[in-house]
């Protein structure tokens, strides 16, 4: 089993169970327009005329969806292609291939919805990562801002995939003690690090300027999600260099 084939194996899981996630939302967008389900809304002043909407966020299902997607792919493809003759190299890059295709499908597939709920004409607004941090109307309006938000919501996606990816591969590395000692130690770093930065000056300083720089452009918060998913996929790449390849029930 080489690349092609188990690039075909994970993409068509990737399409069906993304599939689903896309149906999945699409009925929670027709039931908030009925108002049979609320995801939240937020308040608009024009004139001295204040317009309630309510809002539909599609970026963060996606997100989620992938960092679950790859916490619980990567082991089944190292398996499966390592047992048919792939290498963990050939197993790995069709598995990233998968991911960056998947992500992307998921997110320029709003461009479409986008596109249909416009004509409707609701009071219900779809909304994404992008254009909550750089669109005032909550809502691309030109094709160009809708591929922007395609792109934003890819980035993040593939952000989160890497480190599903990574935790996935990590645990799997380690034993029972190591999984212990790995889960404590990174909610131990979380917590000292809100602490210290709300102790030292400097640090909430650089942390708050990290904050806004990512905030100021498009491609600064494009480029942080891509830089966070390369980090991620490099040390996932490291842990299968001499990862031992274990049972499915392992």
């Amino acid at each position: 089993m080489k690349f092609a084939a188990i690039f075909k194996y994970r993409m068509r899981d990737c399409l069906i169970s993304g599939g689903v996630v896309m149906l999945v939302m699409v009925a929670l967008t027709v039931l908030s327009y009925f108002g049979i389900v609320t995801f939240g809304g937020y308040e608009e002043s024009a004139d001295g005329v204040t317009e309630s909407y309510a809002t539909m966020n599609f970026t963060m299902p996606y997100v989620i969806f992938m960092f679950v997607l790859g916490i619980v792919s990567i082991r089944e493809d190292m398996r499966l292609g390592i047992q048919n003759g792939a290498g963990r190299t050939t197993s790995f890059m069709a598995n990233l291939a998968c991911m960056v295709l998947t992500a992307l499908l998921l997110n320029l597939s709003c461009i479409v919805f986008y596109k249909l709920w416009a004509l409707l004409d609701t009071d219900l607004v779809i909304i994404d990562l992008y254009s909550m941090a750089f669109l005032r109307e909550m809502t691309p309006g030109t094709l160009g801002e809708m591929l922007l938000c395609a792109l934003t919501g890819t980035a993040a996606s593939l952000a989160f995939t890497g480190c599903g990816v990574m935790l996935s591969l990590v645990y799997w590395r380690l034993n029972k003690a190591g999984k212990w000692i790995f889960s404590l130690a990174l909610g131990a770093a979380f917590v000292l690090f809100i602490n210290a930065a709300t102790s030292f000056d400097w640090l909430a300083g650089a942390v708050t300027a990290f904050f806004v720089w990512v905030v100021k452009a498009p491609l600064n918060m494009n480029v942080t999600f891509l830089a966070l998913a390369a980090a991620f996929y490099a040390i996932a790449r490291a842990v299968t260099l001499k990862n031992p390849i274990t049972a499915a029930a392992a």
